[in-house]
């Protein structure tokens, strides 16, 4: 007969362990911004309109408009726990290419309500700042496209599936499959129970935000927007998202579509002021998709 006192300490036990899921799995999705090493303020050219978007999934986003040369605008989705200043490099060679960009902070990010439901309740957020620019007299609906980051990347992809007013989409260090991402480990539960990503933390973090996570797998959905253009970038030095996610995504794709790895480059440096950046090759590939083709037309 197990006595009472075990019975009562392995109870406990189980009460610590999913309290401690339970914290960890609120700062999973509620991460908070990391600051970024650059502002606003240090891209003079980039004058932006404060704008608050109200998603159909009842966030508000906040977010930047910056006018460009053209009606062509770039959407600009950041990474997991980061915030729309995370992107100003990649906004100030698009802009000073002519686009018009918007950037906006994600759900539960920066100053955006909402919980982050990693991309799941993210692709509506992003078709909302789609609605809002194809609103827009001085955009034009188009020739709208959309970069992402990381999450911010694979949401693009997500999201762009369901919604063919995303005329070109660009992804960089995206993931394949959301779990491929997080890696949820049972081990952590015991081991490192604080861990936002182990396995009951994000089972928990599913039952909060109602989110399924294998709902999440670009890979599955990435041909659907063919025949729009797709360009994929990843840094081969990446062990935050393994460089093998963009390459199955790009097996998965249908043409046109380009995938670009970047020697050395670690996760971030991509799109980071630098040698490893590829401001110019998402440039060049927005003008040909957006530009070009709509002159030539």
């Amino acid at each position: 007969m197990i006595a009472i006192p075990a019975v009562v300490a392995a109870v406990l036990v189980l009460v610590v362990i999913f309290a401690l899921g339970w914290d960890a799995s609120g700062n999973a999705i509620h991460p908070g911004a990391a600051a970024s090493a650059w502002k606003l303020a240090d891209y003079p050219a980039l004058v932006a309109e404060e704008v608050a978007v109200e998603s159909r999934t009842g966030a508000t986003l906040s977010g930047r408009f910056i006018e460009g040369r053209t009606r062509a605008a770039i959407v600009l989705v950041h990474g997991y726990g980061g915030d729309q200043d995370e992107m100003l490099p990649v906004a100030d060679a698009l802009h000073a290419g002519g686009f018009s960009v918007f950037t906006y902070d994600q759900r539960g990010c920066g100053r955006s309500s909402g919980e982050v439901t990693f991309g799941g309740r993210e692709q509506d957020d992003l078709a909302s700042v789609v609605d809002y620019l194809a609103s827009r007299p001085d955009v034009d609906a188009d020739r709208i496209g959309a970069f992402g980051f990381s999450m911010g990347g694979s949401t693009t992809l997500l999201a762009a599936a369901r919604d063919p007013r995303i005329k070109a989409v660009a992804a960089d260090s995206a993931w394949s499959d959301v779990r491929h991402w997080l890696r949820p480990s049972v081990a952590a539960v015991f081991t490192r129970p604080r861990d936002r990503f182990h396995a009951l933390s994000l089972k928990l973090a599913e039952v909060r935000t109602g989110v399924d996570l294998d709902d999440l797998r670009p890979v599955e959905v990435v041909d659907r927007l063919s025949p729009r253009p797709v360009l994929l970038i990843h840094g081969t030095a990446d062990n935050v998202v393994v460089p093998s996610e963009s390459e199955r995504n790009y097996a998965a794709a249908g043409e046109p579509k380009e995938l670009v790895l970047v020697p050395g480059a670690h996760h971030g440096d991509t799109i980071a002021p630098g040698a490893s950046s590829m401001h110019a090759k998402v440039r060049a590939f927005f003008e040909r998709a957006l530009v070009s083709t709509k002159a030539a037309a």
